[in-house]
């Protein structure tokens, strides 16, 4: 089944026509990921944009949920009303407001939020509001060449970060010195980002590597749970009930599949629709373009920096999106677009590579591609001989429950092995 990849044009705002520069411009940032968008905002204000990123908490999700039907998936409403939250404590005046809202390809309904959204501004009476709504499935290029290359970059730092910080808080002697640690390094690298300057981005996260390899940590092994799915809810703790954090708690270590997998899928799906047109020059230079941006500017940063962080990560390497769509395409077709064979294959990966013990599916109530990859988990959790819970999100109650039996028997059979061994 091959979906239909159309350019998102409905009345959003491309970014080449957004001068940065303008006077009172404000960019609001949705808050998916802590620590990847507070960089990606840090990006943008090194261009000019008075850049923030939006608060999100049930307050705001009840203003989403009442603006929005009630069937769209979480991180509609959470987004929604994040942004009517800002606009009405900033009082920036519609005109002056850009909403940062990427698209996606595929049956995936973000790629119907923007469209959305600008009907609810509408009738708010703020159809002044500018959507910047970078789109997928030409892997973002509204966005010009320089800010792509820095949030790139941006992803991959703030992927390291928390990856860091997920393989050492567990361990940790000294409760909180992890994320103290990480929380000051955040600070520098915000800085870092939003300087015209260019500080040196490498030295900088070598010398975080440093502190956070000093760390006091105890040996104790515990039971590795990967956490996949749809990439704002599996990413956003707000949303998730802390997902990665509880894990923590009930005495695993949780590896989440980082932002950088999704821009990995969408260079990838883009070369897979070039190589089925009809041979032209010109579309010859957009596969040369796809595959030179693959090769010098993602795998390129993402080896140099994952080299730079080896000492806290040198088992923690992501797999390549080569890797993940041949675990994946076992149980869907490479051409249904979307998070499903990213989600299926990462956790088979996660399992067979990483050695993971378990794996949660976290996906928003109502999600397609969660609700196509939870039919198919029973058949690979007995291929893995692993647990695979599957919890929806909705922004209510406590998604994370489910989780309490697993932990219990995952920590109990480690710590019986460890008194055999």
């Amino acid at each position: 089944m091959r979906q239909n990849h159309r350019p998102n044009t409905e009345k959003t705002t491309p970014s080449w026509s957004i001068d940065p520069n303008e006077p009172g411009l404000v960019l609001f940032v949705p808050p998916m990921e802590p620590l990847a968008c507070q960089l990606v905002a840090a990006v943008f204000r090194s261009i000019g944009f008075d850049a923030r990123v939006m608060e999100e908490n049930a307050h705001t999700l009840s203003i989403g949920l009442q603006h929005t039907g009630g069937g769209e998936c979480v991180p509609c409403p959470s987004t929604t009303g994040a942004l009517i939250h800002a606009m009405q404590e900033s009082g920036c005046p519609p005109e002056k407001a850009v909403f940062f809202m990427p698209s996606s390809c595929g049956p995936c309904r973000l790629g119907q939020y923007a469209r959305l959204d600008r009907l609810i501004f509408e009738r708010l009476g703020w159809s002044a509001i500018r959507i910047l709504s970078p789109a997928s499935e030409n892997s973002y290029y509204g966005l010009s060449t320089s800010v792509r290359s820095r949030i790139w970059h941006a992803l991959l730092i703030a992927d390291i970060l928390r990856k860091m910080s997920m393989r050492i808080r567990p361990y940790e002697r000294n409760a909180g010195e992890t994320d103290r640690v990480i929380d000051r390094w955040m600070t520098r690298f915000e800085q870092a980002f939003a300087d015209t300057t260019r500080p040196p981005l490498s030295r900088l996260l070598a010398a975080a590597v440093e502190d956070v390899a000093v760390i006091p940590v105890s040996p104790t092994a515990k039971p590795l749970v990967a956490v996949v799915g749809e990439i704002y809810v599996r990413s956003d703790p707000f949303i998730n009930n802390g997902l990665c954090r509880r894990i923590e708690e009930l005495g695993g270590e949780a590896a989440l599949a980082p932002i950088s997998e999704w821009v990995f899928y969408t260079n990838h799906l883009r070369s897979m629709e070039l190589a089925g047109e009809p041979g032209s020059l010109a579309g010859g230079m957009k596969r040369l373009r796809l595959y030179l941006e693959r090769r010098l500017l993602l795998e390129r940063w993402e080896h140099h920096y994952y080299r730079i962080a080896a000492a806290v990560l040198h088992d923690r390497h992501e797999p390549s999106m080569a890797e993940v769509m041949v675990e994946g395409a076992r149980h869907v077709p490479r051409e249904f677009a979307g998070e499903a064979i990213l989600t299926l294959g990462r956790a088979a990966l996660f399992v067979k590579r990483d050695g993971a013990r378990a794996v949660v599916n976290a996906s928003p109530m109502f999600c397609m591609p969660g609700t196509i990859t939870t039919s198919i988990f029973p058949k690979l959790e007995q291929e893995l001989n692993v647990p695979i819970l599957c919890n929806f999100y909705d922004g209510s109650g406590d998604g994370n429950q489910s989780l309490v039996p697993v932990m219990h028997y995952l920590c109990q059979s480690s710590s019986t092995a460890s008194v055999r061994r």
